[in-house]
């Protein structure tokens, strides 16, 4: 068990969780925070401009550690991620998204790293990739060394969003872009990856929701990422980017037209092994009967 002062009151971790009309996947979330493995922790959920009754269904959890913000209106999740921010209590702050799980060990690994590593700013997770039945696709596999996570700045950052915990102070000085629709995490890490440390583990610690690829959403996280790294000012990034993600774009385009969705996937993820499978079976099975 990690080691640490934290208590109910004053936990050690803060998770940040936005959702907007998340009624069918939100309350899920939250149980698998419920059986973490490390007690220690506080969730701030964002309710961005829900209109599907999504917080409603929290009155059905009675834990002290939930706090539930919202003002009716849709801020965006930049926005949204500043604000739990502000609001956060923790040493550590952790992403999280309302249709993700979190296996039962993950804070508790993530936080031990970050005290044994107290050069580390931010640390991400392998993932389980799931479709909307809660089918395993593969795994999202974390960059371990900040090295390997930024070897190619100009292609992105393989350090998956809904595992991040880092440090607060580190999210304190590095705000998200409230301006970025799209991708706003990979901009983060482009802007600070020359002054920060991040770091990744191996292991999977987090099932996340994948349905199916998007021509808007594939052509607008592109963009906005290629945007950032040409606010960026390194002008070798941003032509290999281009080329890049040019090239990517019109892939996933093509597959997406002749229905190949599928596969475009599938070459992104790496199979998952015998251990994790059992893994996410018995934490899908246990969500399933609550």
């Amino acid at each position: 068990m990690p080691a640490g002062g934290a208590t109910q009151n004053q936990p050690l971790v803060s998770v940040l969780m936005s959702f907007h009309n998340a009624r069918d996947t939100l309350l899920r979330s939250i149980r698998s925070l419920l059986w973490q493995t490390y007690p220690h922790w506080e969730l701030i959920l964002l309710d961005d401009g829900s209109t599907d009754g999504s917080a409603e269904i929290l009155k059905s959890i009675d834990d002290p550690r939930i706090r539930l913000y919202g003002d009716s209106l849709c801020r965006g999740l930049p926005a949204r991620l500043n604000q739990g921010v502000s609001l956060a209590r923790g040493q550590y702050i952790a992403r999280m998204d309302a249709d993700d799980v979190a296996f039962p060990a993950r804070f508790e690994k993530q936080i031990t790293y970050l005290q044994n590593h107290p050069e580390v700013d931010l640390l991400a997770t392998s993932t389980l990739l799931v479709n909307e039945h809660d089918q395993a696709i593969g795994v999202l596999t974390a960059a371990q060394s900040h090295e390997e996570i930024s070897r190619r700045p100009w292609h992105g950052f393989p350090m998956p969003h809904p595992t991040w915990m880092g440090r607060a102070e580190w999210f304190r000085q590095n705000p998200y872009d409230e301006l970025a629709r799209k991708a706003q995490d990979q901009s983060l890490l482009y802007r600070t990856y020359r002054t920060s440390h991040f770091a990744g583990l191996a292991e999977v610690l987090l099932g996340y929701r994948y349905a199916c690829l998007s021509v808007l959403k594939t052509l607008s996280g592109r963009y906005h990422y290629l945007d950032a790294v040409a606010v960026g000012g390194n002008r070798g990034h941003l032509l290999r980017g281009a080329v890049g993600h040019t090239l990517a774009a019109g892939r996933d385009l093509a597959s997406m037209a002749i229905g190949m969705e599928s596969h475009v996937i599938k070459t992104r993820v790496q199979s998952a092994d015998v251990q994790v499978l059992a893994q996410w079976e018995g934490l899908r099975m246990r969500l399933s009967s609550v």
